[in-house]
């Protein structure tokens, strides 16, 4: 019975093994028996699990913090924020109440990067829904969503009778991510006209490269025209049908990146459900781009705007139950480059190359002349660029970093196009010294051209003008240590060369004649210290790096450049961003040399109710940075009015100090960037009306909760190196100030942001005594000593001051009891800065002028009925040397100011002169 049981399941499983194999399924162990196969291939193929999705789209929040692979010089995302990721590309959009960008409020796209690289260098993107930072419908709820194979990060707000949705994805393994912008009329209000995607990039962070992909005569590559705001004419030259915005990173930090960013489309979608394409462009800016789109279609279609296009523009808007769709890519590319977003697109032949020197630049033009793409050689020298598929020739030109450019020109045979081998002439090398801080300026000598260190090899121009990085320069910077430069490649020729050490100190010159394929060496000496300060300490309170959205300096190379130039403390003041950068003092050897002060530039952009035209710029010091937080805790700025501001910091850092920054400006990007020129309130200071008028009352109003007002800052700008033209007229709104009793001190600063300007030109003298020169200063006393106004500030003539009696003696900052007294100036200066005259003003007025030089003790008798204030001034014509080594400046030293109580009271009254 069991024998005859066995037979049969035996059976069974011969038979049911048959049917398994037929369907897919393997053999068993009694079919192996049979000569089928084993017992295992009897079970079922299981299939690979699928891998982990890589999705992310959440809240940054504390306890996953360090999960989120934040990084990149531009990096700001903190708690609060929100997160979208798929391995590949890491996203951050910043939270409900994280101002960022030009617009109030929250929900903007603030780091793009690759996560494993941790190179962010985007900076702000805003949806203007009108066309304007004021009409920006503010983003009140952030939202996510992993769905299928997608992750999203959805934005919402509503104003205006406009209710905007803007939807961040990207795919699992996608290269791209995608947005989605949704306009949609929901009740009355103001009309929209125009929208767009407006990207910041102030003093080209990142340097844009526009094409078209479906007007190729429109591409401008990095060649663009002027576009002046305030002239229709000219915005409508500058608004062109090109989808394709490609900004390229800066090739200054160790991960490279470049962005492509598109306007694919964007259509009117009625309440009926149909769609119309609606008129799109983009228009360049050296600082900024617009993607835009009009809200209708036009009457008269045309491939670019036109004068009637705008004319009707003025008369569209939705209608309610209508909506506009507007969708983007942005590509992301691995180099600081266009090819590495161009390959990303174009899908014809390839072009290969080979130069025999690893920081050449290779640009190409199709055969219409049109700019086709740009890209940086490999590590050994070669290329290899996609072409569009229409192109059938092609020009090429490589630049080298000394200037040299070699043109081909070349047709296209097959897929592997080889334009050859590309031989830049030999050059010569100049060993540089070591263990010596100094600036080493090169210029050309006879036919011999100046050197260009720091040119990024792109050729943006602007109306055909070459707009020069701000990294370009012919100085090379040494910190005298390891990690100094060691040499560096000059073309052939004769070069003269001035060492220079910053104002302190002498200036040597060098005659130099490099020989290609030869080593030269300069014998440069340590220069000679002309002026030992003592107890005064030199700083500059307005220092920015590549952490602020508009440098792509370094921060190790700001820190070089400082010490080269002689100077002592640093205040970093990033751009409404705190990052403490202390540990890389260390880390360079630097210890004792330099100070570093964490601090924020706190920067208004967006125009609200509370602050109608901004708060413009300020400085805050010493902050306490707090890295898990957005933008590093910087005190908030945006929607406030400037009081408001200084009671966030106040509340924050009880102890710090609130410098209102450049008060006036030259030429600015933006009308609301100095505070003089609008009070918030779109009505620029006028030094000659009191402070309670109509005109200036506002500085006085104060806040109903803290009490301050937006005058209540400490000290005030007088002198900066970017908007030194307007010196003048920010000297007598000081004067203006202080005759009405606002007593603030004034302080001078090089507001630099890369390496063409020099850092510290100017700065402040700081006199803190018994500190004898000794690094790292108390922080305290350092910003109590600059409240004081114990300080002055200079582009190179050095001060000593005090007004003297036979029994008391008083400094900058401090007051003298009594009517007359002695004003002693002694100024000294290096051999190269020339000073001719000095100016004492007595309460904003002239009291003396002389003509000086440098070495000269001048004594002069003060006599005063009154509460005066006496100020020292100093300025001289800038010789060769001075202009060689800081062409934008002049020689000037400002004092702070003396107070002579008059009455020997023991109160000092302001002398309410009017001028």
């Amino acid at each position: 019975m069991t024998a005859v049981m066995d037979k049969k399941i035996r059976i069974l499983c011969l038979a049911l093994g048959f049917v398994l194999s037929a369907n897919g399924y393997a053999k068993t162990e009694a079919t192996e028996e049979a000569g089928l196969g084993t017992a295992e291939e009897f079970l079922p193929v299981e299939e690979a699990p699928p891998p982990p999705s890589l999705l992310r789209a959440e809240q940054i929040k504390r306890d996953t913090f360090d999960s989120f692979p934040r990084g990149g010089p531009d990096s700001i995302a903190g708690l609060g924020d929100w997160w979208l990721s798929n391995g590949k590309i890491c996203v951050a959009v910043s939270g409900v109440s994280h101002h960022a960008g030009i617009v109030a409020g929250g929900g903007t796209l603030i780091d793009v990067s690759h996560c494993e690289r941790g190179n962010d260098q985007w900076t702000y993107a805003n949806i203007l829904t009108g066309l304007a930072k004021e009409t920006a419908i503010p983003v009140s709820k952030v939202s996510t969503l992993i769905e299928g194979d997608h992750a999203d990060i959805v934005t919402e707000g509503e104003g205006d009778g406009i209710r905007q949705t803007v939807t961040y994805r990207l795919l699992e393994g996608g290269e791209n991510l995608e947005i989605d912008v949704k306009i949609e009329r929901i009740g009355d209000g103001r009309a929209v006209q125009m929208s767009g995607l407006f990207t910041l990039y102030s003093q080209r962070a990142l340097t844009p490269f526009s094409l078209s992909s479906y007007i190729p005569d429109a591409t401008l590559g990095f060649q663009h025209p002027a576009i002046d705001r305030n002239k229709v004419s000219s915005l409508l030259g500058g608004m062109l049908p090109n989808d394709w915005n490609i900004l390229v990173g800066a090739d200054t930090y160790d991960t490279k990146i470049s962005y492509g960013v598109q306007l694919g489309s964007a259509e009117l979608i009625k309440a009926n459900g149909s769609r119309q394409p609606l008129p799109r462009f983009l228009a360049v800016f050296p600082d900024y781009s617009l993607h835009g789109w009009m809200t209708r279609p036009l009457w008269f279609q045309s491939e670019r705007l036109t004068w009637l296009s705008l004319l009707q523009n003025q008369f569209m808007d939705l209608e309610k139950g209508e909506q506009m769709l507007a969708k983007f890519t942005i590509l992301l590319g691995d180099r600081a480059d266009v090819a590495s977003v161009t390959d990303q697109i174009y899908s014809g032949p390839r072009l290969r190359g080979y130069a025999n020197n690893f920081d050449v630049s290779v640009a190409v033009w199709d055969q219409e002349d049109r700019p086709v793409t740009q890209s940086r050689v490999a590590a050994d020298g070669s290329f290899n660029i996609r072409l569009p598929t229409h192109v059938q020739w092609v020009k090429m030109q490589a630049t080298a970093p000394w200037g040299q450019k070699i043109t081909r020109e070349l047709s296209l045979a097959d897929a592997r196009n080889d334009s050859g081998r590309w031989v830049f002439r030999k050059n010569g090398a100049l060993k540089l010294p070591s263990d010596i801080p100094l600036s080493l300026y090169f210029f050309g000598f006879g036919d011999t051209a100046t050197p260009e260190f720091g040119n990024d090899l792109l050729g943006f121009t602007e109306q055909g003008v070459q707009l020069p990085g701000m990294l370009r320069r012919n100085r090379i910077d040494l910190a005298g240590v390891d990690s100094d430069l060691k040499e560096i490649n000059l073309p052939p020729g004769q070069y003269r060369v001035l060492a220079a050490r910053g104002i302190e100190f002498d200036v040597r010159e060098y005659l130099l004649t490099v020989v290609a394929g030869k080593t030269s060496q300069l014998p440069i000496v340590p220069l000679k210290r002309i002026w030992h300060g003592g107890d005064w300490h030199s700083a500059d309170l307005h220092v920015h790096s590549g952490a602020s959205f508009d440098s792509i300096l370094p921060f190790d190379e700001r820190l070089r450049s400082f010490v080269a130039q002689g100077a002592e403390v640093l205040v970093a003041s990033e751009h409404n961003r705190l990052i403490d950068q202390r540990g890389r003092v260390a880390a360079l050897g630097l210890e004792g040399k330099v100070q570093v002060i964490t601090g924020s530039e706190l920067t208004g952009m967006a125009r609200t109710v509370n602050a109608p035209t901004t708060v413009g710029h300020s400085n805050a010091f010493p902050l306490t940075a707090k890295p898990m937080e957005f933008a590093g805790g910087s005190p908030a700025v945006e929607n406030r009015a400037l009081r408001e501001v200084i009671a966030g910091v106040r509340e924050q850092a009880p102890n710090a100090l609130f410098q209102l920054n450049h008060p006036r400006a030259v030429i600015p990007l933006d009308a609301d960037l100095a505070f003089f020129d609008h009070l918030s309130v779109g009505q620029s200071y006028d030094p000659k009306q009191p402070l309670d008028s109509i005109n200036n009352g506002s500085l006085l109003a104060p806040d109903p909760v803290s009490g301050f007002r937006d005058i209540d800052f400490d000290v005030i700008e007088v002198l900066n190196g970017a908007e030194f033209a307007v010196y003048s007229q920010i000297r007598d709104d000081w004067f203006s100030l202080l005759n009405q009793g606002a007593r603030r001190a004034a302080t001078g600063n090089s507001d630099t942001h890369g390496l063409r300007s020099v850092v510290a030109a100017p700065r402040n003298y700081v006199y803190i005594p018994n500190s004898n020169k000794q690094l790292p200063l108390d922080e305290t006393a350092f910003v109590d000593a600059i409240r004081a106004g114990h300080s002055f500030a200079t582009t190179g003539p050095l001060l000593a001051v005090t007004l003297r009696d036979a029994y008391s003696e008083a400094g900058m900052g401090e007051t003298f009891s009594g009517r007359r007294g002695e004003l002693h100036i002694q100024i000294d200066a290096a051999p190269w800065v020339s000073v001719d005259t000095l100016t004492v003003w007595v309460n904003g007025e002239v009291y003396r002028q002389l003509k000086v030089a440098v070495g000269d003790h001048k004594v002069i008798e003060l006599i005063a009925d009154t509460d005066s204030y006496v100020v020292v001034e100093v300025s001289g014509e800038p010789n060769a040397v001075y202009r060689a080594l800081m062409p934008d400046l002049a020689p000037l030293a400002l004092s702070n100011p003396i107070y002579l109580d008059a009455d020997g009271n023991g109160k000092w009254q302001a002398p309410k002169i009017m001028n």
